[in-house]
């Protein structure tokens, strides 16, 4: 398949990076229809992006900077970076292209849509009747742990040991967090967790805690961090939010749909006077 719009041709690799999110996507979908998935898409982020090279701004060198490096941070610096993808100095100037040509883009929807007037409180109303039940605060636990982080196997068996000592001070009815202040490995946080609710600690913690009883004293287990001993102080079932918790969350996506509806205007009009080619098998369409 080979596609042209306004006489740029688009690359053969973009396509099929289309057709692949395309099928990631959309698993059950034939191939015709990933293929005319991936033609809606090229083509509209085509007009995007030629008429964000034609009238927004090329960004500073600092700002096309800052984006590269958060980038590479996100893989562990541009060592790993380079290394995970196979990468050499030629394909930084490349990538730097790119990530301008994002931020070119970026700024040229923004401004496309600045003018875009923010959903009314009677719609922000209507939504969190239509969608109450998507606004839950989930359940919340108020945990602590008195903590070790074994470098080694010896190290590994000597925290077990002293912890079991720990655990049977806490059983006969020691302060928990008296002793965790003592006894717990927390660097410069506190043995106090806080509230939280599922998925913001890691699985093997989450396990132990959520399946306890206020009060209770767990038995030592290991996470990746090390062992554990923990009890969990308060709890908080899950609850319906209010209207004025949600209120804010409500009005900033229906603004951002809204937004989207007016870009998706602007690209349904440039599409009207585009020249677009689209050659399947050899035949020319479009």
């Amino acid at each position: 398949m080979q596609i042209t719009v306004n006489g740029e041709q688009i690359e053969d690799a973009a396509i099929e990076r289309e057709r692949e999110t395309a099928r990631r996507e959309h698993g059950d979908w034939t191939e015709a229809q990933i293929d005319e998935r991936a033609r809606e898409a090229i083509v509209e982020w085509a007009l995007i992006r030629q008429e964000a090279v034609q009238f927004a701004p090329e960004p500073p060198a600092d700002e096309v900077e800052a984006e590269f490096k958060k980038l590479t941070d996100t893989h562990g610096g541009k060592p790993e970076f380079f290394k995970r993808y196979n990468l050499t100095g030629r394909d930084e100037q490349r990538i730097r292209a790119d990530l301008a040509q994002q931020l070119r883009v970026t700024r040229f929807l923004g401004d496309l849509s600045r003018n875009v007037p923010a959903p009314d409180e009677a719609a922000v109303a209507a939504f969190f009747a239509g969608h109450a039940a998507e606004f839950i605060e989930p359940e919340q636990l108020h945990a602590a742990h008195v903590v070790r982080h074994p470098r080694s196997q010896e190290e590994a068996d000597k925290a077990y040991a002293e912890l079991l000592k720990v655990r049977q001070r806490l059983l006969a009815g020691e302060h928990f967090m008296e002793v965790a202040q003592k006894e717990s490995e927390c660097n410069d946080s506190s043995p106090d967790l806080g509230f939280f609710p599922r998925g913001q600690m890691v699985p093997e913690f989450e396990i132990v805690v959520f399946s306890m009883n206020i009060g209770e004293i767990s038995p030592i287990f290991q996470t990746q961090f090390g062992f554990h001993i923990a009890t969990v102080l308060e709890r908080k079932p899950a609850r319906p939010k209010t209207l004025d918790e949600c209120r804010a969350e409500i009005a900033e996506r229906l603004h951002h749909d809204l937004k989207n509806d007016s870009i998706g205007h602007w690209v349904d009009a440039k599409k009207s006077v585009a020249k677009i080619v689209v050659q399947d098998d050899a035949k020319p369409k479009g």
